[in-house]
C-alpha cells in the first residue's frame, strides 16, 4: 500500500486540501507506525518519486536504531480512528493530545524512513482533518488560543504566540498568531525562525484568509536575507507562476508580487553566500625537482618486517600493506601528523621537527588488525590548538579506549584531554569545535553499541550534557575485521546534523541537545566475526554537506547519496553510487564524489557527468576541490583534474615513490603530501619563481 500519511504531509507542503477521509488517515499513520508500508514517496520539484523497494523484496535489518514509540503511540491512533469512524470528536482529540505528550519519549515513523516528534505528526494529522473537524476542534479548543492571543503581549507575546503554532495552529487565530510570530522573529532579526513561523502558515493553514501572495513574499525576504538563495527561488517560482500580479505591501506601498521578487533576486548575483562553497583558487603544481624537505616514518617499506611502525597484521597473521592515511593537519606555520597516538609538528618552513608527543619505536604492530584499529584516530587545528583522537601509544595493541587530547599547535603542551575526566566513553569520530563547545561522538566503554553525543566545554572539556542518539546494529568494540562507524557532524543556521554513518541521520538543536527528527537510510550491518582470506572493505566517512539548498549525506556503507530538504523533512535525493564513495566538496552547478573514482553528478538534474578513475590512493583519502581543478595525491603522484571533464590535465610525480598517496594540502609556501610512508614538502611554483628572480 501506498504512504497515505506521507502523501498527506505532502499535499499540505504543497499548499493542498487533503481530501483524504479521517479513516483513511488513521489506517495510514497505524501502518506508518508499524512498519508496515511497502511504498514510501517523497516530492522533488512537485513529482512523485518513489524511493523504496517493492513489498516483496527482503527487509534488511536496521543498521541504527533511533529512540522510537510505537506501542504507545499506536494506541492512541487506534483510539483516534475509532472515534473519528463515528464523529466523536471530543475523544478523538484526547487521543491525538495523548500522542502529542509523548513527544519527549521518542520518535514516530512517518512511513517514509523520516522519524519525526509525536508533536509534529498530531500537526500534520490536524492540518489534514475535514471541514466537519477543524469546526468541532475550534468548538472545544479556540477559548484556549483566543485567551493566549489575547495576553499576547508586551514581554509574554513571543511565548504565547509560540504556543498557538505549536499547539492551536488550525484554530480561528492559528493563522494570525503564525503571521505576528514570523514578524517578531524577523524584526528581532531571526530570519530562520521568521520563515520557519510563516512556513507554518502556508503548510498548514490552507483555508486562511491572509493573503497567501504577502506570506510567500515575507517568506522571500527573509530567505534573501539570510542568504538562503535557493530556497528562494523555489518561492519565486511558486509567486511568478500564481501570484505574479497581486499586490504586496513592502514598506508601506504596494507593488505586483513578481516585480518585488524580481528585484530580490537582482541582489543574488553580489551575495557572498549564493555560493554553494566558498572554493580556493586553483594551484599550480610545483617543479618536478623542488622539494624542500621530507621526513620518513619509516626508512623503508617491507611491510612483511613486522617491527616496522606501521607493519600490520591482520586476524590472520598475515602481514598486511599499511594502506591508511595518516591523520594530518597544517596552519600557516607547521604541518601535524597524528601517528596512532604520537603526534609531531614540524615547521612548514624547513621541516624541523618542533615537537612530539611520543616516540614512533612505541608503535610495534604485532598483534592482529584490531589493534590498530587506524579509522579511528583523527587531527585538527582549531584556535591555535591540536584537537586529535587517539589511545595511548603504548596500548596501541589493546582494544582500549579513545581519547580526545587537546595541546597547544605552538608546544605541544597539553591543555585537557578526556582520559581522565571522561575514562568511561570512548570517543568516535572527529570532534566538531561550534563556540564556546565542542561536539564528539561517543560510546560507554562497556557499550559498544551505544551513540552519544557528548556536548563539552571547549576551553577545558569539561561534560556539559550527554545525548544519547541510538544504537549501532553491531557492538562497536568487537568489530575485529571490518572498520568501526564514526559519526559526522555539520552544523547549518540553527542544527546540528548527525550522520552515525550506520543507517541514520538525525538533527539536533546544538543548545539543548533536544533531537528533532531523524532520517533512516539502508546501511549493511559490519561483518563481527570474519573467515579466511577475508578482505575489509574499503569503507570511507563523510559529510554531511549543504549543497543545492539541500543536505547531502551518504553512509560509509551506504550504496546512495541523499539529498534532504530539512524542512519538512523530505528526501529529494536518493540516487544510487558506489559503496566506497564518499562526498568531497560540491559547487553551483556539481557534487563530487570521491572513493575508488572521482565523479560529478549535476546538482538541478542528478545526472552523473563524468567519471575519472585514478590511481589507487590511501584509504580515507580525501580530493582537495578548488574553483575549476580537483587534486588528488595518488600512489603515483599528485593528480589535476578538470571539475568540468573529469580529464586528468597533469600528474606531478614528487618523490614519496613508494608511499600510497594520502593527504594533500597547499598553504602559501608549499605543497604539503602525507602518504602511509613520509610527509614531504614542496615549494609553490610562484615561490621558486620568486626565489629565481
Amino acid at each position: 500500500m501506498l504512504s497515505l500519511a506521507l502523501n498527506l504531509s505532502l499535499c499540505r507542503l504543497r499548499g493542498l486540501r487533503s481530501a483524504f477521509s479521517i479513516t483513511c488517515l488513521a489506517v495510514a499513520m497505524l501502518a506508518a507506525v508499524a512498519h508496515e508500508v511497502s511504498v514510501a514517496q517523497v516530492i522533488l520539484n512537485g513529482r512523485f518519486v518513489a524511493h523504496t523497494a517493492a513489498s516483496d523484496a527482503p527487509k534488511l535489518p536496521p543498521g541504527f536504531t533511533l529512540p522510537t514509540q510505537t506501542a504507545g503511540v499506536k494506541e492512541s491512533l487506534e483510539e483516534f480512528q475509532r472515534f473519528a469512524e463515528h464523529e466523536q470528536w471530543e475523544k478523538a482529540f484526547k487521543s491525538l493530545d495523548a500522542i502529542a505528550g509523548k513527544a519527549s519519549a521518542g520518535f514516530v515513523d512517518r512511513g517514509d524512513g523520516v522519524l519525526v516528534p509525536s508533536g509534529l505528526l498530531v500537526r500534520g494529522l490536524m492540518a489534514a482533518l475535514p471541514a466537519s473537524g477543524k469546526s468541532a476542534y475550534r468548538l472545544f479548543y479556540d477559548s484556549q488560543a483566543a485567551a493566549l492571543w489575547d495576553k499576547a503581549v508586551d514581554s509574554a507575546e513571543a511565548n504565547n504566540l509560540a504556543s498557538i503554532v505549536s499547539n492551536h495552529l488550525i484554530s480561528s487565530v492559528g493563522d494570525r498568531a503564525a503571521d505576528r510570530l514570523g514578524d517578531l522573529h524577523f524584526e528581532q532579526g531571526d530570519m530562520d525562525q521568521a520563515v520557519a513561523a510563516w512556513r507554518s502558515l502556508v503548510d498548514y493553514c490552507p483555508e486562511s484568509k491572509l493573503p497567501q501572495a504577502q506570506t510567500l513574499s515575507k517568506i522571500a525576504t527573509a530567505l534573501a536575507r539570510a542568504g538562503r538563495w535557493n530556497e528562494f527561488r523555489e518561492i519565486d517560482q511558486m509567486v511568478r507562476e500564481k501570484f505574479a500580479a497581486e499586490n504586496v505591501q513592502v514598506g508601506g506601498r504596494g507593488m505586483p508580487a513578481g516585480e518585488y521578487l524580481a528585484s530580490l533576486a537582482a541582489t543574488a548575483e553580489s551575495s557572498p553566500s549564493a555560493s554553494a562553497q566558498d572554493l580556493p583558487d586553483d594551484f599550480e603544481l610545483p617543479a618536478e625537482t623542488g622539494e624542500s624537505w621530507q621526513f620518513r616514518f619509516q626508512r623503508k617499506v617491507d611491510p612483511a618486517t613486522a617491527n616496522q611502525p606501521f607493519a600490520l597484521q591482520d586476524v590472520f597473521g598475515r602481514s598486511v600493506a599499511n594502506n591508511f592515511e595518516v591523520p594530518t593537519a597544517v596552519d600557516d606555520a607547521r604541518a601535524y601528523v597524528n601517528l596512532f597516538g604520537v603526534q609531531m609538528a614540524f615547521d612548514l618552513e624547513t621541516g624541523k621537527l618542533l615537537w612530539r608527543s611520543g616516540k614512533l619505536h612505541q608503535l610495534q604492530f604485532q598483534q592482529a588488525r584490531q589493534g590498530a584499529a587506524p579509522e579511528r584516530y583523527s587531527l585538527m587545528v582549531h584556535n591555535g590548538q591540536t584537537w586529535s583522537v587517539e589511545r595511548d601509544a603504548a596500548q596501541a595493541n589493546q582494544n582500549g579506549p579513545f581519547a580526545l587530547v587537546v595541546r597547544e599547535a605552538a608546544t605541544g603542551k597539553e591543555v585537557f584531554t578526556t582520559r581522565r575526566s571522561l575514562s568511561t566513553w570512548s570517543i568516535l569520530g572527529k570532534p566538531y569545535p561550534l563556540g564556546d563547545m565542542v561536539y564528539v561522538g561517543a560510546s560507554r566503554t562497556n557499550q559498544g553499541r551505544e551513540l552519544a553525543v557528548l556536548m563539552l566545554n571547549a576551553k577545558d572539556g569539561k561534560m556539559l550534557k550527554t545525548v544519547t542518539v541510538g544504537n549501532y546494529a553491531v557492538d562497536q568494540s568487537q568489530l575485529y575485521s571490518d572498520r568501526i562507524s564514526s559519526p559526522s557532524f555539520l552544523f547549518h543556521r540553527d542544527r546540528l546534523y548527525i550522520d552515525t554513518h550506520g543507517g541514520a541521520l538525525v538533527a539536533m538543536q546544538p543548545q539543548t541537545g533536544q533531537l528533532d527528527w531523524g532520517l533512516l537510510y539502508d546501511s549493511p550491518t559490519p561483518n563481527a566475526g570474519h573467515y579466511y582470506d577475508y578482505q575489509p572493505p574499503r569503507y570511507s566517512v563523510s559529510g554531511p554537506l549543504r549543497a543545492g539548498g539541500l543536505l547531502f549525506t551518504k553512509g560509509m556503507r551506504a550504496s546512495r547519496l541523499l539529498g534532504v530538504q530539512t524542512e519538512g523533512p523530505a528526501l529529494a535525493w536518493n540516487r544510487p553510487v558506489g559503496t566506497g564513495a564518499v562526498i568531497v566538496a560540491a559547487d553551483d552547478e556539481r557534487i563530487y564524489l570521491g572513493g575508488d573514482e572521482l565523479a560529478a553528478y549535476s546538482l538541478k538534474t542528478q545526472e552523473l557527468l563524468w567519471v575519472s578513475r585514478l590511481p589507487q590512493s590511501a584509504d580515507w583519502s580525501t580530493p582537495l576541490v578548488t574553483k575549476n581543478r580537483v587534486y588528488r595525491f595518488t600512489s603515483r603522484g599528485v593528480c589535476e583534474v578538470d571539475k568540468t571533464t573529469g580529464d586528468v590535465l597533469q600528474i606531478f610525480r614528487g618523490i614519496d615513490r613508494d608511499g600510497l598517496g594520502g593527504a594533500l594540502f597547499f598553504t602559501p609556501r608549499a605543497m604539503v603530501t602525507v602518504s602511509n610512508v613520509a610527509i614531504t614538502a614542496y615549494p609553490r611554483t610562484s615561490t621558486l619563481q620568486a626565489q629565481a628572480n
